[in-house]
């Protein structure tokens, strides 16, 4: 029947879709005076703290966990309760301008900050009374990279005899001994050349000065040379008696 076949149908949809709910565990921290919530292998960036990468922190600071279904919360904190996690990075955000106004008074203040922060990665959420995990404790921060391998010679090339290997060194060089003689060469011609044209500079007369210059200069000479006027007849005062 076309009604039970549905029926059937809507009863396998809904029992596979309904599956039971996962509880994870999860609490809410205060770090630096804000307030996060965390789950373990969460990564998480806060305000900066005094640490290295690659070190452990511990927040004692736990305001509420909850874990299958319950929840505690404290009163502020709940006793006993830690959150392990481990420093990944520090660094400093994006460059912000903060620019201060004052209208009628000529007052402009502009200066730059960056906010420095720290990145976590939460590890462990303890409830009250449990103990951490070595496996968590013991986990490395960040993985090591690997060496760089060095670079092998083929095979080839390593069975070549010394005879044939010095030839081609020999026929390298070669090349590169002519392109350092090349600007030599040059730059001794140039210098010649520059030796010649100040010697022909030096060889050629100079020019005589223009005859209305000299007649210029005479005339100057003459009028500085002239006489020297004489001197003023001195006056005498005339007496009473008309004298």
């Amino acid at each position: 029947m076309p009604g039970a076949t549905r029926i059937e149908s809507w009863a396998w949809f809904t029992a596979r879709s309904v599956q039971p709910r996962r509880h994870l565990i999860y609490a809410i921290i205060r770090a630096g005076g804000r307030q996060y919530r965390v789950r373990p292998e969460q990564t998480l960036q806060i305000d900066r703290l005094a640490t290295e990468a690659g070190a452990t922190v511990e927040f004692r600071e736990v305001l509420l966990i909850g874990d299958n279904g319950g929840t505690q919360v404290g009163n502020p904190f709940v006793d006993g309760a830690r959150v392990i996690a481990e420093v990944l990075e520090q660094g400093r955000d994006a460059k912000i301008l903060v620019f201060k106004y004052k209208n009628k008074t000529r007052y402009r203040r502009r200066h730059g900050h960056r906010q420095g922060f720290t990145r976590l990665a939460i590890r462990q959420i303890l409830m009250p009374g449990q103990e951490p995990s070595p496996e968590a404790a013991e986990k490395p921060a960040r993985r090591a990279r690997k060496p760089a391998a060095p670079r092998r010679k083929p095979a080839a090339a390593a069975a070549v005899a010394p005879e044939e290997a010095a030839a081609e060194a020999i026929a390298a060089e070669a090349p590169q001994a002519e392109t350092e003689a090349k600007p030599k060469r040059a730059t001794r011609a140039r210098k010649a050349a520059e030796a010649e044209a100040s010697a022909e500079a030096e060889a050629k007369p100079k020019r005589a000065s223009r005859p209305r210059k000299a007649a210029a200069k005479a005339s100057d000479d003459a009028e500085t040379t002239e006489a020297p006027k004489p001197a003023r007849r001195p006056k005498t005062k005339k007496t009473d008696s008309g004298e």
